[in-house]
């Protein structure tokens, strides 16, 4: 057995091995007792070894907490120190809430295994989602992601000897993926540009298309933040949800802060939407604009919430009389048409702020494959002309 029994001023005590500290690698002991006798301190170091193997808590006066009570009091608390950004806490307690203390919460450390965890994502892969669609792998694999940060956590602070979800990855369902939307034809994104070009965020449409920019950098956008002269845009913050409320946040990466070339149409279009909105200005009641300087507001300068701006997308998408498309595929289309351009990879992945050129191949592998077909192509007519005598 790794570790002993032994017999002191109050009792039997046993001293058993847990296992490294993941942390420093260092060698790690739990003393259990005192008790009667030394068979009752025997049984007692047995089944705590068993714990220890099967990855549960090592101590039951460290181990007697629930999951509700460690992850509320204990890990999103610890969280917040580290200083991660609102957007990114907020998103962890809403899982944390959600979708893991309702079914788990009661739950003791110690008596939450990767049998329990396998069975909960079991039953929670086959709920229905938001608008009562398939849970998404999205929504499946966030949620075992901040349970296996959580436990991961526990482990290091003595609270569990293994982590329970990481043992359960390899058994964890695959969900159902999404039903995709396709993106939109040149021809049918024409008609549509066509019948919301009267819209007051035909400017928010037109901008998207022609930057690549997420729903958050448009919403976030700021006047200051466009160069007329220089005829380029920085994107310097994104407008997201913090605890149901809207707010300007910087970028998650740096990559996400950019300089992002605009080309004489798109800047005509924001010239224009300035103007509009000094006229609104204007016409408002004294006292009741509210601008804080957003290129896309409502009518009184509201910065607008994005929920909002893909409820009216959706809609205008339907007025127009076409299938559906999300608002993230205006990206998707101005990305996949850079590319087939023949833009360099690395300017593309510059222009749509991935961290790296690999996110851009890995998301948009099937255009990057065209383009490296048509580099072929146009190298070997290079090589064989020459082989003929042909001038290149």
């Amino acid at each position: 057995m790794p570790g002993h029994i032994y017999q002191s001023a109050k009792g039997w005590r046993a001293m058993i091995d847990i296992g490294p500290d993941p942390a420093t690698g260092r060698r790690r002991q739990r003393r259990l007792g005192p008790y009667w006798s030394r068979r009752e301190a025997e049984r007692a170091a047995a089944k705590a070894l068993l714990d220890v193997q099967a990855g549960q808590a090592v101590d039951p006066g460290l181990g007697g907490v629930t999951l509700a009570q460690y992850l509320r009091e204990q890990w999103l608390p610890a969280r917040e120190l580290r200083g991660l950004k609102p957007t990114t806490i907020a998103n962890y307690r809403w899982v944390c809430e959600a979708y893991l203390i309702p079914p788990l919460g009661n739950l003791r450390l110690r008596k939450l295994g990767p049998r329990e965890v396998v069975a909960f994502f079991e039953a929670f892969s086959k709920e229905e989602g938001r608008g009562g669609r398939p849970r998404s792998t999205r929504t499946i694999a966030l949620t075992h992601r901040v349970l296996s940060m959580a436990l991961g956590h526990a482990v290091r602070a003595g609270l569990l000897a293994r982590n329970p979800a990481e043992g359960a990855r390899d058994d964890l369902p695959r969900a159902t993926p999404p039903v995709k939307s396709e993106m939109w034809t040149p021809d049918q994104l024409g008609r549509f540009l066509q019948a919301t070009a009267e819209d007051r965020l035909y400017p928010l449409w037109a901008l998207a298309l022609t930057t690549g920019m997420r729903r958050g950098e448009l919403c976030g956008l700021h006047w200051e933040d466009i160069d007329f002269e220089q005829g380029s845009l920085t994107v310097r913050r994104a407008r997201v949800m913090v605890h149901g409320v809207a707010t300007d946040a910087t970028p998650k990466t740096t990559a996400g802060q950019r300089r992002i070339s605009l080309d004489e149409g798109t800047l005509a279009v924001l010239r224009e939407q300035q103007h509009r909105q000094l006229a609104e200005q204007v016409a408002c009641a004294p006292g009741f604009w509210q601008g804080q300087g957003h290129v896309f507001t409502d009518e009184i300068g509201r910065p607008l919430i994005p929920e909002y701006v893909t409820k009216r997308f959706s809609r205008a998408g339907r007025q127009a009389g076409l299938p559906p498309c999300r608002l993230h595929d205006l990206r998707h289309w101005h990305a996949t048409a850079m590319l087939r351009v023949g833009v360099d990879v690395k300017i593309a992945s510059t222009r749509l702020g991935h961290s790296s050129t690999s996110l851009t191949q890995n998301v948009y592998q099937h255009s990057v494959e065209q383009i490296d077909r048509m580099a072929a192509e146009k190298v070997a007519q290079l090589v064989f002309d020459a082989a003929k005598g042909r001038p290149s």
